[in-house]
Protein backbone atom coordinates (compact mmCIF):
# COMPACT_ATOMS: atom_id res chain seq x y z
CA UNK A 1 0.00 0.00 0.00
CA UNK A 2 1.40 3.40 -0.89
CA UNK A 3 2.87 5.66 1.75
CA UNK A 4 0.58 8.51 0.63
CA UNK A 5 -2.64 6.53 1.10
CA UNK A 6 -1.63 5.23 4.51
CA UNK A 7 -0.43 8.70 5.49
CA UNK A 8 -3.85 10.22 4.74
CA UNK A 9 -5.50 7.32 6.56
CA UNK A 10 -3.18 7.99 9.50
CA UNK A 11 -4.31 11.61 9.73
CA UNK A 12 -7.90 10.42 10.06
CA UNK A 13 -7.00 7.76 12.62
CA UNK A 14 -4.98 10.36 14.54
CA UNK A 15 -8.10 12.50 14.83
CA UNK A 16 -9.98 9.49 16.21
CA UNK A 17 -7.15 8.76 18.66
CA UNK A 18 -7.53 12.25 20.10
CA UNK A 19 -11.17 11.47 20.86
CA UNK A 20 -10.32 8.10 22.39
CA UNK A 21 -7.60 9.56 24.63
CA UNK A 22 -9.88 12.38 25.75
CA UNK A 23 -12.95 10.26 26.45
CA UNK A 24 -11.46 6.96 27.68
CA UNK A 25 -13.01 6.07 31.01
CA UNK A 26 -15.12 9.24 30.96
CA UNK A 27 -17.77 8.76 28.29
CA UNK A 28 -18.50 6.94 25.05
CA UNK A 29 -16.21 7.62 22.10
CA UNK A 30 -19.35 7.93 19.98
CA UNK A 31 -21.27 11.14 19.47
CA UNK A 32 -20.44 14.46 17.83
CA UNK A 33 -17.32 16.39 18.77
CA UNK A 34 -17.82 19.73 20.49
CA UNK A 35 -15.78 22.63 21.82
CA UNK A 36 -14.50 21.82 25.31
CA UNK A 37 -15.23 25.38 26.42
CA UNK A 38 -18.55 26.55 24.93
CA UNK A 39 -19.97 23.13 24.02
CA UNK A 40 -20.85 24.03 20.43
CA UNK A 41 -20.91 21.01 18.12
CA UNK A 42 -18.19 21.18 15.51
CA UNK A 43 -18.92 21.20 11.80
CA UNK A 44 -17.17 18.78 9.44
CA UNK A 45 -14.87 21.49 8.08
CA UNK A 46 -13.69 22.22 11.63
CA UNK A 47 -12.50 18.63 12.06
CA UNK A 48 -10.17 18.22 9.08
CA UNK A 49 -6.97 16.82 10.59
CA UNK A 50 -4.24 19.43 11.15
CA UNK A 51 -5.64 21.85 8.53
CA UNK A 52 -8.68 22.89 10.58
CA UNK A 53 -6.54 23.63 13.62
CA UNK A 54 -4.20 25.76 11.51
CA UNK A 55 -7.05 27.56 9.73
CA UNK A 56 -8.71 28.41 13.05
CA UNK A 57 -5.44 29.59 14.54
CA UNK A 58 -5.74 27.03 17.32
CA UNK A 59 -8.89 28.68 18.69
CA UNK A 60 -12.60 27.87 18.77
CA UNK A 61 -14.48 29.71 16.00
CA UNK A 62 -17.23 30.72 18.46
CA UNK A 63 -15.74 31.40 21.89
CA UNK A 64 -12.11 31.88 20.76
CA UNK A 65 -10.77 29.68 23.54
CA UNK A 66 -7.52 27.90 22.74
CA UNK A 67 -7.68 24.39 21.30
CA UNK A 68 -4.95 22.09 22.59
CA UNK A 69 -1.98 21.68 20.26
CA UNK A 70 -2.24 17.99 21.14
CA UNK A 71 -4.78 17.57 18.34
CA UNK A 72 -2.60 18.47 15.34
CA UNK A 73 0.49 16.86 16.92
CA UNK A 74 -1.25 13.49 17.36
CA UNK A 75 -2.84 13.70 13.91
CA UNK A 76 0.41 14.63 12.17
CA UNK A 77 2.43 12.04 14.10
CA UNK A 78 -0.02 9.27 13.23
CA UNK A 79 -0.02 10.31 9.58
CA UNK A 80 3.78 10.36 9.39
CA UNK A 81 4.18 6.99 11.12
CA UNK A 82 1.53 5.37 8.92
CA UNK A 83 3.24 6.81 5.82
CA UNK A 84 6.60 5.40 6.94
CA UNK A 85 5.00 1.99 7.47
CA UNK A 86 3.38 2.24 4.02
CA UNK A 87 6.74 3.08 2.47
CA UNK A 88 8.40 -0.04 3.88
CA UNK A 89 8.89 -3.38 2.17
CA UNK A 90 6.35 -5.07 4.47
CA UNK A 91 3.48 -6.97 2.90
CA UNK A 92 0.06 -5.34 2.90
CA UNK A 93 -1.11 -7.51 5.79
CA UNK A 94 1.97 -6.67 7.83
CA UNK A 95 1.51 -2.97 7.08
CA UNK A 96 -2.09 -3.02 8.32
CA UNK A 97 -1.03 -4.86 11.48
CA UNK A 98 1.75 -2.31 11.85
CA UNK A 99 -0.68 0.59 11.59
CA UNK A 100 -2.89 -0.91 14.30
CA UNK A 101 0.16 -1.34 16.52
CA UNK A 102 1.32 2.21 15.82
CA UNK A 103 -2.10 3.64 16.68
CA UNK A 104 -2.10 1.82 20.01
CA UNK A 105 1.39 3.03 20.85
CA UNK A 106 0.52 6.65 20.08
CA UNK A 107 -2.64 6.46 22.19
CA UNK A 108 -0.70 4.83 25.04
CA UNK A 109 2.00 7.50 25.05
CA UNK A 110 -0.45 10.42 25.01
CA UNK A 111 -2.69 8.93 27.69
CA UNK A 112 0.30 8.14 29.90
CA UNK A 113 1.59 11.69 29.45
CA UNK A 114 -1.69 13.12 30.71
CA UNK A 115 -2.61 10.59 33.40
CA UNK A 116 0.69 8.80 34.25
CA UNK A 117 -1.03 5.46 33.74
CA UNK A 118 -1.37 3.06 30.81
CA UNK A 119 -4.80 1.47 30.26
CA UNK A 120 -4.56 -2.33 30.52
CA UNK A 121 -6.84 -2.87 27.51
CA UNK A 122 -4.50 -0.89 25.26
CA UNK A 123 -1.20 -2.32 26.42
CA UNK A 124 -2.48 -5.91 26.29
CA UNK A 125 -3.90 -5.31 22.81
CA UNK A 126 -0.50 -3.98 21.73
CA UNK A 127 1.29 -7.02 23.16
CA UNK A 128 -1.11 -9.46 21.49
CA UNK A 129 -0.90 -7.72 18.11
CA UNK A 130 2.89 -7.61 18.32
CA UNK A 131 3.13 -11.34 19.01
CA UNK A 132 0.53 -12.29 16.38
CA UNK A 133 2.26 -10.12 13.76
CA UNK A 134 5.51 -11.99 14.35
CA UNK A 135 3.78 -15.35 14.08
CA UNK A 136 1.93 -14.39 10.89
CA UNK A 137 4.57 -12.40 9.05
CA UNK A 138 7.98 -13.71 10.11
CA UNK A 139 10.01 -14.92 7.09
CA UNK A 140 10.04 -18.71 6.63
CA UNK A 141 12.48 -20.37 8.99
CA UNK A 142 12.82 -17.37 11.34
CA UNK A 143 9.94 -18.29 13.64
CA UNK A 144 11.37 -20.00 16.74
CA UNK A 145 11.10 -20.26 20.49
CA UNK A 146 12.93 -16.91 20.65
CA UNK A 147 9.89 -15.30 19.04
CA UNK A 148 7.73 -16.41 21.97
CA UNK A 149 10.12 -15.61 24.80
CA UNK A 150 11.30 -12.28 23.32
CA UNK A 151 8.53 -10.45 25.19
CA UNK A 152 9.38 -11.78 28.67
CA UNK A 153 13.10 -11.30 28.02
CA UNK A 154 12.62 -7.63 27.13
CA UNK A 155 10.25 -7.05 30.04
CA UNK A 156 12.50 -8.71 32.64
CA UNK A 157 14.79 -5.70 33.35
CA UNK A 158 11.83 -3.39 33.96
CA UNK A 159 10.07 -6.08 36.01
CA UNK A 160 13.12 -6.32 38.27
CA UNK A 161 13.21 -2.54 38.69
CA UNK A 162 9.52 -2.58 39.55
CA UNK A 163 9.87 -5.48 41.99
CA UNK A 164 12.98 -4.20 43.78
CA UNK A 165 11.55 -0.69 44.18
CA UNK A 166 8.03 -1.95 44.94
CA UNK A 167 6.74 0.25 42.16
CA UNK A 168 8.57 3.42 43.21
CA UNK A 169 11.03 3.45 40.30
CA UNK A 170 8.87 1.92 37.61
CA UNK A 171 5.17 1.45 37.02
CA UNK A 172 3.91 -2.01 36.15
CA UNK A 173 2.29 -0.56 33.04
CA UNK A 174 5.79 0.05 31.69
CA UNK A 175 6.62 -3.61 32.32
CA UNK A 176 3.60 -4.68 30.28
CA UNK A 177 4.58 -2.21 27.55
CA UNK A 178 8.06 -3.75 27.41
CA UNK A 179 6.47 -7.16 26.92
CA UNK A 180 4.95 -6.00 23.64
CA UNK A 181 8.18 -4.26 22.67
CA UNK A 182 10.05 -7.54 22.92
CA UNK A 183 7.51 -9.35 20.76
CA UNK A 184 7.51 -6.55 18.20
CA UNK A 185 11.27 -6.08 17.96
CA UNK A 186 12.73 -9.40 19.12
CA UNK A 187 14.85 -10.00 22.23
CA UNK A 188 17.97 -8.10 21.14
CA UNK A 189 16.33 -5.06 19.65
CA UNK A 190 13.64 -5.10 22.33
CA UNK A 191 16.23 -4.74 25.08
CA UNK A 192 18.12 -2.18 22.97
CA UNK A 193 14.92 -0.13 22.59
CA UNK A 194 14.38 -0.17 26.35
CA UNK A 195 17.95 1.07 26.85
CA UNK A 196 17.38 3.78 24.25
CA UNK A 197 14.18 4.68 26.12
CA UNK A 198 16.22 5.34 29.27
CA UNK A 199 18.63 7.50 27.28
CA UNK A 200 15.83 9.49 25.67
CA UNK A 201 14.12 9.83 29.04
CA UNK A 202 17.31 11.07 30.69
CA UNK A 203 17.96 13.67 28.00
CA UNK A 204 14.38 14.97 28.02
CA UNK A 205 14.13 14.87 31.82
CA UNK A 206 17.29 16.95 32.21
CA UNK A 207 15.82 19.44 29.78
CA UNK A 208 12.51 19.79 31.61
CA UNK A 209 14.19 19.99 35.02
CA UNK A 210 15.65 23.31 33.87
CA UNK A 211 13.42 26.32 34.57
CA UNK A 212 12.68 27.02 30.91
CA UNK A 213 9.58 29.19 30.46
CA UNK A 214 8.84 27.88 26.97
CA UNK A 215 8.50 24.34 28.34
CA UNK A 216 5.97 25.51 30.92
CA UNK A 217 4.11 27.28 28.10
CA UNK A 218 4.14 24.10 25.98
CA UNK A 219 2.58 22.01 28.77
CA UNK A 220 -0.04 24.69 29.28
CA UNK A 221 -0.75 24.76 25.52
CA UNK A 222 -1.18 20.99 25.54
CA UNK A 223 -3.67 21.28 28.36
CA UNK A 224 -1.58 19.02 30.63
CA UNK A 225 -2.15 19.98 34.25
CA UNK A 226 -1.38 16.69 36.00
CA UNK A 227 2.38 17.07 35.63
CA UNK A 228 4.43 19.37 37.89
CA UNK A 229 5.83 21.54 35.10
CA UNK A 230 2.30 22.57 34.12
CA UNK A 231 2.05 24.07 37.60
CA UNK A 232 5.41 25.80 37.60
CA UNK A 233 8.28 23.33 37.50
CA UNK A 234 9.62 19.80 37.90
CA UNK A 235 11.87 18.78 40.77
CA UNK A 236 14.10 15.75 41.22
CA UNK A 237 11.23 14.06 43.08
CA UNK A 238 8.64 14.71 40.38
CA UNK A 239 6.92 11.72 38.75
CA UNK A 240 7.56 11.69 35.01
CA UNK A 241 5.77 9.04 32.89
CA UNK A 242 8.21 6.63 31.26
CA UNK A 243 5.78 5.21 28.71
CA UNK A 244 6.21 8.01 26.13
CA UNK A 245 9.99 7.52 26.15
CA UNK A 246 9.57 3.79 25.55
CA UNK A 247 7.15 4.49 22.71
CA UNK A 248 9.52 6.97 21.04
CA UNK A 249 12.36 4.47 21.32
CA UNK A 250 10.16 1.68 19.96
CA UNK A 251 9.14 3.75 16.95
CA UNK A 252 12.72 4.73 16.13
CA UNK A 253 13.99 1.15 16.42
CA UNK A 254 11.03 -0.45 14.63
CA UNK A 255 10.82 2.01 11.74
CA UNK A 256 14.54 1.68 11.10
CA UNK A 257 14.27 -2.11 11.08
CA UNK A 258 11.34 -2.26 8.65
CA UNK A 259 13.30 0.01 6.33
CA UNK A 260 16.25 -2.40 6.51
CA UNK A 261 18.42 -0.13 8.65
CA UNK A 262 20.09 -1.70 11.67
CA UNK A 263 19.75 0.77 14.57
CA UNK A 264 22.59 -0.88 16.47
CA UNK A 265 24.90 -0.60 13.48
CA UNK A 266 24.22 3.14 13.39
CA UNK A 267 25.88 3.51 16.79
CA UNK A 268 28.71 1.12 16.02
CA UNK A 269 27.19 -2.04 17.47
CA UNK A 270 25.85 -5.17 15.79
CA UNK A 271 23.62 -7.94 17.17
Amino acid sequence: MSAFILGIFGLIIGSFLNVVVLRWGEKSVGGRSACMSCGRQLQWYEMIPVLSWLALGGKCRTCRMSISIQYPIVEATTGIVFALIGGSALTLGAQLFGCAIAALLIAISVYDLYHTIIPDAWVYAFAVLALVSQILFSPPGELSIWTVIAGPIAALPLFLLWAVSRGNWMGFGDVKLALGMGWLLGPIYGIAAIFFGFVIGAVISVGILLPLPHIVKLFSRLGITSLPHARGGFTMKSEIPFGPFLVISTFITWLLLIHNVDPLALIGLSP
